[in-house]
């Protein structure tokens, strides 16, 4: 590889990647040409370069020999990368998503989240990943719909940085709640979930590994009131101390009215929490309905690479591993732009060197003159080109206008029968 190239923007984002098994020669000691290392590259490359197809993986990455360079390998068929895809152990890139977690853990160890007294934030939430018609073999939650859902955990560390910690992924008719424990820790960090987790042998569980959590439930959950406080905060109706009848151990209730007039029912085992922190660490859960959003526009995991179970695991896993490595590379070097504006013009710089891209980010902008008068346009004149086409104006209000009239002469005409 020439030192030259070394510098090359997807290289330096590639390299944030740990080696310690993918790419251990003991685990591709019988891959003939593609390791699994350079297969992950491959579909990180994919989600850099927008490619949506295995036939355009190929010829993307025939038409880039810095791309081959990196991966170690001549040739390639798009029929071995979805095969490849399909036989790589899941485990593996669970594992790897865990350490680059560690990895940014490093980065942001004096991160004390968005509140300090509340601490660090989990957000636990699960998003469904409709699937074509195909997968309804094995996927089917309704005679017209499958799909899969993806149960993440994601931190929020501070308010312009969240990662995605865990995930596991199952298919569409899998309950949240049945999810949760392969992505909950007891770590000392709050967790914060929606409905879909408000499950009173969980909790107790939680409570049992003291595990701290933020819940919101159902108008009809049971409980015993064992104490009532005076609100303080105008938009909550109920501040309690409750017993949930299957633990000994109290929790608070929060219920309280949004701007919209919804009203919201909280359980925490954060007894030292104020009702502002508690109804703002709930409101946070917002984090992970944006994230999921950015992921599905943006790393576009609804395209897929492989039509076999484990594939498309392996393809979900890694998705927010590019979301990762993503992250990690904006800490190191653009800190204050955001992940979407990052992520954005690497996929336009991925074969410049690295300086470019750094001066691109902190190129002089031209300072704005603030909010200019914006005169009144005149009318513009329409060209037809009737020397070319036939054509008859006519405008969208001329059809408005037909309809307002007719709808008058049907109401006259009902008023003069009766």
């Amino acid at each position: 590889m020439k030192s030259v190239h070394k510098d090359l923007v997807f290289r330096q984002y590639l390299s944030n990647l740990p080696t310690n098994v993918l790419a251990c020669p003991l685990m591709n000691y019988d891959a003939k040409k593609l390791t699994d290392f350079s297969l992950v590259k491959i579909f990180i490359l994919a989600n850099l370069c927008k490619w949506d197809s295995q036939r355009k993986i190929e010829t993307g990455l025939y038409s880039k020999p810095k791309f081959l360079e990196e991966l170690g390998v001549e040739s390639i068929s798009h029929s071995t990368i979805g095969r490849r895809l399909a036989n790589l152990n899941t485990v593996h890139l669970a594992d790897l998503l865990g350490r680059l977690a560690a990895h940014y853990w490093r980065l942001k160890r004096d991160a004390k989240g968005l509140n300090a007294n509340v601490d660090l934030l989990r957000i636990i939430d699960g998003t469904y990943i409709k699937l074509p018609n195909n997968a309804a073999n094995w996927t089917a939650i309704s005679k017209d719909s499958c799909g899969i859902k993806l149960h993440v955990r994601i931190a929020v560390a501070s308010s312009d940085s969240v990662f995605p910690e865990k995930m596991i992924p199952s298919t569409g008719n899998v309950a949240d709640s049945d999810a949760v424990n392969h992505t909950i820790d007891a770590d000392g960090a709050l967790y914060v979930m929606d409905r879909g987790y408000a499950h009173k042998t969980k909790m107790g569980g939680w409570l049992q590994r003291n595990i701290h959590f933020l819940v919101r439930v159902r108008k009809t959950f049971r409980m015993e009131t064992l104490r009532s406080y005076t609100p303080t905060n105008p938009s909550v109706r109920k501040n309690e101390k409750v017993s949930i009848l299957t633990r000994e151990e109290p929790l608070r209730y929060i219920e309280f009215i949004d701007d919209k007039g919804t009203v919201f029912h909280l359980i925490t085992n954060r007894l030292d929490l104020s009702e502002d922190e508690i109804l703002e660490a709930y409101k946070n859960r917002w984090y992970v309905e944006l994230f999921f959003k950015w992921l599905k526009q943006h790393v576009k995991v609804n395209h897929l690479f492989s039509e076999s179970p484990i594939g498309i695991w392996n393809q979900m896993f890694i998705a927010l591993i590019t979301v990762a490595l993503t992250e990690i590379m904006r800490l190191t070097y653009q800190p204050t732009k955001t992940l979407w504006t990052f992520f954005s013009t690497i996929q336009e710089f991925k074969l410049n060197k690295m300086k470019e891209l750094l001066q691109h980010f902190n190129r002089k902008l031209r300072k704005s003159k603030g909010r200019q008068k914006v005169p009144i346009p005149k009318p513009k004149t329409i060209q037809y080109g009737e020397d070319f086409a036939i054509v008859s104006p006519i405008t969208s209000e001329h059809f408005v206008k037909k309809e307002k009239k007719k709808k008058a002469l049907e109401k006259k005409k009902q008023q003069d029968q009766t």
